[in-house]
């Protein structure tokens, strides 16, 4: 048996193998397990284990859906796990079962178990969950789970109902210029002097500075300053210094310290934020609506960067 990515006292999850190939050809054939999925049946026992063995979610994401077994008898119940969407740039958790161990608690045990897994051990700071918004059973069981309702929207032409729970251990809030340099300088300005992390316009009034914390660890920042760029018009701010621990990052974090500012700007009244994008973060910032001004330049010590904005409405 794989190694347990996490246990409760009735259960063990873990990854798949592909003798599970039948698990998968006999749940999806059972028209009420799938009846609010938008899948289909296999069409035979070989497309199931095909399935299986293409399944890549572990190596490309670190996470994935995993099989649920009974400890007691090691009978496969369904699966529940993680998935990465980078379109939404979210992660989310799902299940799927047997309709034979339905209304045993099986789906809501596992669940939690994740949501403590990938809280606990992977650091997530949210997870999001959705359901059609007929299926009142996995409605009940997310909703054990305390993930609270976001909203109604369409799930690849199912209309589902969203939901999310936040993890407790993370706490975003703003902060003074001073309690950003823990990140700000081993990330961005790593062997220089910490004089180097200090920026004039830290401590001006119009200048403001969020920070994530976990268990009351700062481990991501970003300050936003007001710079005026003359090619630009309306109310203007800069975004410098945003940064994340290395072992925080590819968890959300940065866009969470963006979106935070933005919605402080949006609230004095600021129509456009710009900055100098390194070239690593150029496609991170494009997917949230910056886009590019004119050609790659270099920073000396730093490296080639790109000029980006975006206009907060």
């Amino acid at each position: 048996m794989n190694t347990p990515i996490t246990t409760t006292d009735r259960l063990l999850l873990r990854s798949f193998k592909k003798e599970d190939g039948i698990h998968f050809f006999q749940m999806n054939a059972d028209p009420e397990v799938i009846k609010y999925t938008g899948d289909t049946p296999f069409k035979d026992l070989d497309s199931a284990h095909t399935f299986i063995e293409n399944y890549d979610a572990y190596t490309t994401t670190g996470i994935g859906r995993w099989a649920v077994i009974r400890i007691s008898d090691h009978e496969f119940l369904g699966w529940c796990g993680l998935k990465y969407h980078p379109k939404e740039r979210v992660v989310d958790i799902g299940f799927r079962f047997y309709q034979c161990y339905w209304n045993q608690g099986y789906a809501t045990e596992s669940a939690k178990a994740v949501i403590q897994y990938a809280f606990n051990t992977l650091k997530y700071p949210f997870l999001v969950a959705h359901a059609h918004q007929e299926n009142k059973a996995s409605h009940s069981v997310i909703q054990k789970c305390g993930m609270y309702f976001l909203k109604d929207f369409d799930y690849d032409g199912i209309p589902a109902k969203g939901y999310r729970i936040d993890n407790p251990d993370y706490t975003l809030k703003q902060i003074t210029a001073e309690e950003t340099w823990p990140v700000r300088h081993p990330v961005l300005r790593k062997g220089r002097p910490l004089e180097d992390v200090y920026m004039e316009a830290d401590e001006k009034p119009s200048t403001f500075h969020v920070g994530m914390y976990y268990q009351n660890i700062i481990i991501g920042v970003a300050s936003f300053m007001e710079d005026e760029k003359e090619s630009f018009t309306g109310k203007q701010h800069r975004l410098r210094g945003m940064a994340v621990l290395p072992e925080f990052r590819k968890k959300g974090i940065a866009e969470l310290l963006l979106k935070k500012g933005e919605d402080i700007l949006k609230k004095k009244g600021c129509t456009l934020l710009w900055f100098n994008a390194r070239i690593a973060a150029v496609s991170f910032y494009k997917n949230l609506g910056y886009t590019i001004v004119g050609p790659e330049f270099d920073i000396p010590l730093v490296g080639p960067h790109f000029l980006m904005k975006k206009e907060l409405t």
